[in-house]
């Protein structure tokens, strides 16, 4: 079995935006102006769905009319790449109510962003063998200076090929998204924290694999069911795996019982490491600390995990390309990324 990769994206791409979770409030529709602005000047036409601009019962709309609109905008041969707004809460929804036979046979196209997203770039990758990129959201766009590593989403996805084309680890990163919405017309992300990779070894580290993943908060959710057929997929390939994972508001005890639930469920069987990104707003569970949980269940799947990642709700993050084959490696506070193929 081999991974089916969209084209490269040019200069002439379409790109669609739909929300098959959250959509934008009516506050916030002016930056959804903004970043269609700012993507336009990397490709030649941006369309935004009617989801987008409607939230209410902690989703866009109904199930129905998010699952038609996605399902409209991934199976038209003149859409290159489609990026929800951002993540949210209820994306579970829509699954059952997508043609999942019609999106494998139609012409490959880029699923992009993160959070909830990542319930659909993973059913998508694992259902379809089509790769996914795990990268920043659309929302993100309208900011006027992107960072070095955001900016890597566009150059990942636009490269003829990726063999041998690396990702470094960022200098510094954002620790709160306050000071972001306190602000009408946001600069760029607040990067206030230096950046320090750590893995379980305690020294360097390097391990490759196809990688998979995206949101715990999440993933758990889908873990078990038809929508994300890992032993299945897995089976596929002759390589190994790399599952990386990032989560946000919950305490140490929290993450490691979604994390032994994958467990169970053979997600980490296979794997050659773990990548675990910087963990937002979560907290020790009495004196159990989510770095103590992290080395503890490195030992329980007898794998490296490298943690404090460039992954996830603490922008910025690395572009990683689900079902791509990669080497990600961690050595003195700096990590790397390099696709294989």
């Amino acid at each position: 079995m081999t991974i089916r990769y969209p084209a490269a994206l040019t200069a002439t791409s379409t790109f669609a935006v739909t929300a098959p979770s959250s959509g934008v409030p009516t506050s916030l529709h002016a930056r959804v102006y903004k970043a269609k602005k700012q993507l336009e000047q990397l490709c030649d036409h941006v369309i935004i769905g009617e989801t987008v601009w409607t939230q209410k019962a902690a989703r866009s709309c109904t199930a129905e009319i998010r699952a038609n609109e996605l399902m409209r905008f991934m199976t038209d041969s003149s859409i290159d790449a489609v990026m929800p707004p951002w993540g949210g809460e209820l994306l579970v929804q829509v699954l059952p109510k997508l043609d999942w036979e019609k999106l494998a046979n139609s012409k490959p196209t880029w699923l992009i962003g993160y959070s909830d997203t990542s319930t659909l770039l993973c059913s998508y990758t694992l259902q379809t063998n089509i790769a996914s990129a795990h990268a920043t959201n659309f929302f993100d766009l309208h900011m006027d200076k992107l960072d070095e590593t955001t900016k890597q989403w566009h150059n990942m996805l636009s490269a003829p090929s990726r063999k041998n084309l690396v990702q470094h680890s960022s200098s510094m990163y954002q620790s709160s998204w306050d000071a972001l919405f306190e602000q009408d017309d946001a600069s760029g992300f607040d990067l206030d924290s230096s950046t320090h990779w750590k893995s379980t070894t305690g020294n360097s580290v390097s391990f490759t694999g196809r990688l998979i993943g995206g949101c715990l908060n999440t993933l758990t959710v889908i873990a078990g069911t038809k929508y994300a057929p890992i032993e299945k997929w897995r089976n596929g390939f002759k390589e190994n795996t790399i599952v990386y994972l990032e989560w946000s508001d919950w305490r140490a005890a929290e993450v490691y019982r979604n994390l032994w639930h994958l467990r169970e469920l053979g997600w980490f069987d296979g794997a050659s490491g773990a990548v675990f990104g910087r963990p937002a707003r979560s907290t020790s569970t009495e004196d159990y600390a989510i770095e103590q949980m992290i080395h503890e269940f490195a030992d329980e799947i007898g794998l490296p995990i490298i943690y404090d990642a460039d992954i996830g709700h603490m922008p910025p993050q690395l572009t990683m390309i689900n079902g791509a084959l990669a080497t990600i490696s961690c050595q003195d506070g700096s990590g790397k990324l390099t696709y294989m193929e």
